[in-house]
Parts: structure tokens; sequence; C-alpha cells
């Protein structure tokens, strides 16, 4: 359909029966005409087949081993027809009826534009609503890389199959922040637009965002932004890449603390400091105080102190 170009939605899943059938179904409840649905099971043992083999010739999906999330995704996406691609968790969904016609809309009428994304609320394991919309910030690569911000929500996302295949997909490294690390490379090359309405309802269950791998995920696709070759400036610069690892320690931190996981955040909050003592401060007025008094090493004591007696005598 020359007005209606192919949109093609890739689920990947493992063991989630619980939460699949919604997202399959808000999916196939979209208005959009000419929409594709791929799931990519990882070899579920829940139950998830049945209800796979439930929906027919509605979608096409496959069911085998693979290498982690960005390895199914990449698999999907490969194997789809769409000129626009999504991926969608097996435990969100899409507002219904028509996320991905607004969409699509935004992308014909901005033929420039590689990636468009919206807004999204959260939805309890029931399905329920608690959240007000979230809105974003429009895309700025810079404050995203210098802040380690990831302010783009995937399932609200929409892609342009020809920037994929120019950064290369998915990179499998990234089990976690998979969709940050790729927002990156496409900011380098292409261009990221935000539009201000609501596509996803994106589903709060116990997971993995309090792991300590999303802290590692966070401090190395910060690390391999930085390897790409001939950054343009400001990338160039060796201030910014100290300030924009530093960031990155220091919200990997946070995630391990919230996590649990003490001796992680310990010496991630060491390395945020050590490597730009502007971030002592943050730290300092946000509630981390608690956190510097009780468990931090001698070392980072030592730059406190410091800190402290420079500013006594300025």
């Amino acid at each position: 359909m020359a007005n209606h170009p192919i949109v093609s939605i890739v689920v990947p899943c493992l063991n989630r029966a619980r939460f699949l059938a919604p997202t399959i179904d808000s999916v196939l409840m979209q208005n959009y005409p000419n929409l594709e649905c791929i799931v990519i099971d990882g070899g579920s043992t829940d139950g998830t087949l049945e209800i796979l083999r439930g929906y027919g010739p509605k979608i096409t999906w496959i069911s085998e081993p693979d290498d982690g999330h960005a390895d199914a995704i990449n698999k999907g996406w490969k194997m789809s027809k769409g000129e626009i691609l999504a991926w969608l968790n097996a435990d969100d969904c899409y507002v219904v009826p028509d996320a991905v016609g607004k969409a699509v809309e935004y992308l014909q009428f901005h033929p420039e534009v590689d990636v468009v994304y919206g807004d999204h609320d959260w939805i309890s394991e029931e399905g329920k609503v608690i959240s007000d919309v979230i809105q974003h910030r429009p895309w700025d690569l810079v404050h995203a890389v210098k802040y380690c911000d990831h302010i783009i929500t995937q399932p609200a996302s929409f892609i342009r199959r020809s920037m994929l295949e120019k950064v290369n997909w998915l990179d499998p490294e990234f089990r976690n922040g998979k969709d940050h690390e790729l927002w990156l490379r496409v900011g380098l090359t292409g261009t990221m637009r935000y539009a201000p309405m609501l596509l996803a309802h994106e589903r709060r269950t116990s997971g993995l965002t309090q792991q300590v791998s999303v802290a590692e995920a966070l401090v190395r696709l910060t690390q391999k932004f930085f390897e790409t070759p001939n950054l343009p400036p400001p990338f160039d610069s060796k201030p910014l890449r100290k300030r924009a690892m530093s960031n990155a320690y220091l919200t990997g931190g946070e995630y391990a603390w919230r996590g649990g996981h003490l001796k992680t955040a310990r010496q991630y909050y060491f390395n945020s400091i050590k490597m730009d003592p502007m971030n002592l401060p943050y730290l300092l007025t946000r509630g981390s105080a608690t956190v510097i008094a009780t468990f931090v090493p001698e070392g980072l004591k030592r730059i406190i102190r410091r800190m402290l007696k420079i500013t006594r005598t300025t």
C-alpha cells in the first residue's frame, strides 16, 4: 500500500505467558491496515507456545534458543518486511487503537526523521493505569551522552528500517541498555524527533531494572560510544568524555544502590567522583549522604575532605 507502508512489530519473549496475550492483542487491535506482528520466543516452557498457536495466521512466530534479547529482536527485524520497525516487550502494550497509525503519520509528514518517539504511562501487572502520562524531552545527543540520559521510552518508538540497517541493528553485547546504546549510535548519523502523543503502556513488574547488570551496561555503553572512530565535535573533547563517564558511573551507582548491590554502588560512586569531583555536591544534595557516610571507601573520604577544605577557603 503506497500510503500505508508495512510496519513490523517484533515481540521478543521468554516465559512471559502471563502478559503475552495482552501485548499481542494491543498490536492486532491497531486500526493501521498494513501491520506485521512477529513473535520471537526463546524456547519458553510456561504455556507461551499454546498462546502463540491460538493466534493462527494473525501472527508470525518462531520458538528456538537465541543469544539474548537483542539477538531475538534482530532476528525478528531481519525476517520482517516492514519499512518501519519497532519492538514491544512481551509485557508492554500499545495504546489502542491508533498508536501505530499516529507514528506512521508523523514519519510520513517528516521524511527527514529516522526515529519518532512519544509518551508512555505505567500499568500494573493487572493492566491498570497507575501513572500520569510521562512526557519526554526533545532529543539532544550531547545531553544524552553527557548525562547518561535515557530519555526515549522504547515501547513508544518507531524506527525506519533504512536507519537500522545503516547502524547495523541492535548490539547483542548489551542484554541491558540495548535501546539506550542504539539511540546513541542512531543519534550520530540520523534524525530523532519527539512527538507529544501517548503511544504505549509500559508494565511495571519485578524485573531487571534494579540489577547490577544495568549499572555495568550504562558504563559500558558510554565507553563504547567514545570508542567510535572519528567522533565529531564536541564528542572528541576529553573533558566531555570525562564528564560523561563520571555521570555513567553515578547513574550506574544509583541503579546498583537501589538494587541492594552495595559493594558495586560504593565502587561506582567512588569512580564517579574520582573522575569528576563536581558530582559530589549532587550526591550530597539528593539524599545520598547516607550512602557516603555509611560505606564509602577511604579514598572517597579523602576527596570529600579535600572538597570541603577548598569550599571553606574560597
